[in-house]
């Protein structure tokens, strides 16, 4: 699956915890999720999850960099299709 669509799966996601937080999703761009205050660390882990779910695609931690921060970006870029 094309980055493209991961990254429009991890918005939908996304969506509920970003508008409860008073954001949109339009005003994530490259911002730390975890900075936020829009996840914590077992929400990431139940994000990545559905996404693999509802993609197909896997998650590759060797493809994630930390130090990129938490990012919707950086997120959808460690995705591969399985």
């Amino acid at each position: 699956m094309a980055e493209d669509a991961v990254r429009t799966t991890i918005l939908e996601v996304l969506r509920p915890k970003v508008e409860q937080a008073g954001l949109s999703v339009e005003a994530l761009a490259e911002q730390d999720l975890v900075g936020l205050g829009i996840i914590d660390s077992l929400d990431v882990m139940t994000l990545i999850a559905e996404v693999e779910r509802r993609t197909g695609s896997a998650f590759l931690w060797d493809l994630f960099d930390a130090e990129e921060g938490l990012s919707v970006s950086a997120l959808a870029a460690a995705f591969q299709a399985k």
